[in-house]
C-alpha cells in the first residue's frame, strides 16, 4: 500500500512539473533585442523587468508573451498590464512592458466581529517599498480574544531575484484563551476555563523557488511566553499553563512543496502542495520539546473568466504540543462555530469556496462567495496524570478533566454559508469580508465580519 502511495505522489509531482498538454509554444521564435518598461510611476523599471524574467538575447514566442503578462499581474503591484513587441529586424523584436501601478500604501481600520472575538485596530501597509516590491506592515489591534501589535517585512524579490524570498516579523500579544465543554452540538457552548497568555516573538524565513513551481523554505521563531492564573469565574481553575517566569519557545520549521498559484486580481488559480516539519527542543534554543507535521493542499480554479472555485485541505499532527501551540478550529478558520472553539493535537480540515462576480462600480468590485467548512479535531495522546511538562519540569499543558483521547473523543464539525467580498482594483488589500454561516452540528447561525487585515 505504501509503495502505491509513493508512486501516486511521484506521478502527481511529475505531472505538475511537466509542461501542460496542449500548451506548446505557438508562433515563430523571435530574439529579444531589448526590453523597454513604460508607465510605472513608482515601481523601478529593473523591478518590472526582473518579474517579467525576460532579457535581451532571449528567444520569444506568443506563448511566452502571455506568460510574461500573467507574471506581472500576479505580483499584485499593477492594476493594468500590457505586453507587446515591436520589430527591430528579421526575427528580432523589442519587448514593451506597459504597466500602471496600484496605490502601494494604505492606512486603514481593521475590524473583527464574531461571537467570542470582537474588536478592531489600525493597519499601515506599504506594498512597494522604494519601488522594488518590498513590503512592510504594522498593525495594532484590541479585541476580546486577541490583542497586540505587529510589524513585518517581506522581500519577495531578494537581491533582485524573484526566485528568492525573505521575511522578518515581530509581535507582542495578549490572548484570552477560552476552553469549551466538548461537543459541537451545543447552541451556546459553555466556557469551562479561561486563561490569559502573554507573548513576545520574532521570526525570520528564507525561501527559494525553482522553475516557478517548486518552493522550499526554512523559518526560525523565538518567543517568550507566560500565563496568568485562570479566571476564578469558570468551572475549572487548575492551571492550563504554569504561571511564573516567562518561558522561551524557539522552533525551526522546514517547508517544501509545489506552488503554481497566481492571484490575478480577485481570482486565484493554480495549485499548492506543501509538506512541513517543525521542531522545538534545547538544540534550537527552546525550553520546550515538541514536534509538528503538516500537509497542505490549496487549489484555485478559474471558471467562466471571473468565477473562482478555491479548495483548501490540511492534515496536521503534533507531538507533545504545549498549550500555546495547540491546534485550534472555529471562527474564521471554521465558520459556523465560536472563535477557537475546538482544540487538539491532530486536525483534518477541508474548505471549499465558490467566488462569483456580482457587480462593479468603477474600480470597486462586489463578489459573492458560497462556502463549506469541515473539520475533524482530536487528541491522539493525553498523559495519564493529564499534565505535560517542559524540559525544566514545569507544566505546559494541564488537560481538562473530561478530555478524551483517540476517536472516542474526536469532534467532527461542518459549517456552510455565504458571504460578500469587496475589492478595489487599484489597491492591493481587500476592503471588507462578511460571512453568514450555519453550524450543521449545532443548528446555529453565526455572523463574521473582517475589515482590512488581521495582525494574526
Amino acid at each position: 500500500m505504501s509503495g502505491t502511495v509513493v508512486r501516486w505522489c511521484a506521478a502527481l509531482v511529475t505531472a505538475l512539473l511537466a509542461p501542460r498538454a496542449g500548451a506548446q509554444d505557438t508562433g515563430p521564435v523571435q530574439v529579444v533585442d531589448e526590453v523597454v518598461v513604460r508607465g510605472p510611476e513608482k515601481t523601478r523599471p529593473e523591478t518590472v523587468q526582473a518579474y517579467s524574467r525576460i532579457d535581451a538575447g532571449d528567444s520569444l514566442t506568443l506563448e511566452d508573451l502571455s506568460r510574461v503578462e500573467r507574471r506581472l499581474v500576479a505580483t499584485g503591484l499593477f492594476q493594468e498590464v500590457r505586453v507587446r513587441t515591436e520589430p527591430t529586424g528579421t526575427d528580432r523584436v523589442r519587448v514593451i512592458l506597459e504597466v500602471e501601478d496600484k496605490a502601494s500604501w494604505v492606512v486603514a481600520p481593521t475590524f473583527a466581529l464574531s461571537e467570542a472575538n470582537v474588536g478592531g485596530g489600525l493597519l499601515y501597509a506599504e506594498n512597494n517599498l522604494w519601488g522594488r516590491s518590498k513590503k512592510f506592515g504594522a498593525a495594532a489591534q484590541v479585541s476580546t480574544a486577541e490583542s497586540g501589535v505587529f510589524a513585518g517585512y517581506l522581500d519577495p524579490n531578494l537581491f533582485g531575484f524573484p526566485q528568492l524570498r525573505m521575511s522578518l516579523e515581530g509581535q507582542l500579544r495578549s490572548d484570552r484563551v477560552d476552553e469549551y465543554q466538548p461537543g459541537a452540538s451545543q447552541k451556546d457552548p459553555e466556557v469551562v476555563r479561561s486563561t490569559r497568555l502573554n507573548s513576545a516573538s520574532v521570526a525570520g524565513e528564507l525561501g527559494f523557488m525553482l522553475f516557478e513551481r517548486v518552493r522550499a523554505a526554512a523559518k526560525y521563531r523565538l518567543m517568550q511566553i507566560d500565563a496568568k492564573a485562570p479566571s476564578g469565574d469558570e468551572e475549572v481553575t487548575t492551571e492550563a499553563f504554569s504561571t511564573g517566569p516567562s518561558q522561551r519557545d524557539a522552533s525551526l520549521r522546514l517547508m517544501v512543496g509545489v506552488d503554481t498559484r497566481q492571484n490575478l486580481h480577485a481570482v486565484m488559480e493554480g495549485i499548492n502542495l506543501e509538506a512541513s516539519y517543525e521542531v522545538s527542543n534545547p538544540s534550537v534554543g527552546s525550553e520546550f520539546r515538541y514536534r509538528r507535521f503538516g500537509l497542505l493542499y490549496r487549489h484555485g480554479l478559474r471558471l467562466m473568466e471571473e468565477h473562482n472555485l478555491v479548495l483548501r485541505g490540511e492534515v496536521a499532527a503534533g507531538v507533545d504540543l504545549p498549550f500555546h501551540q495547540e491546534l485550534v478550529m472555529g471562527g474564521n478558520s471554521l465558520r459556523g462555530f465560536l472563535h477557537r472553539q475546538f482544540r487538539g493535537d491532530s486536525r483534518l480540515s477541508f474548505t471549499a469556496e465558490y467566488h462569483f462576480p456580482l457587480f462593479t462600480i468603477r474600480s470597486l468590485a462586489f463578489r459573492g462567495v458560497a462556502f463549506s467548512d469541515t473539520g475533524l479535531m482530536l487528541w491522539r495522546d493525553i498523559p495519564e496524570d493529564r499534565q505535560l511538562v517542559d524540559v525544566n519540569g514545569r507544566v505546559v499543558r494541564g488537560y481538562l478533566p473530561d478530555s478524551e483521547e483517540g476517536l472516542k473523543g474526536a469532534t467532527l464539525v461542518q459549517g456552510v454559508g455565504g458571504g460578500l467580498r469587496l475589492y478595489l482594483r487599484n489597491v492591493i488589500l481587500p476592503l471588507v469580508g462578511v460571512d453568514v454561516a450555519y453550524g450543521v452540528n449545532s443548528g446555529e447561525f453565526r455572523f463574521y465580519l473582517v475589515a482590512g487585515v488581521s495582525p494574526s
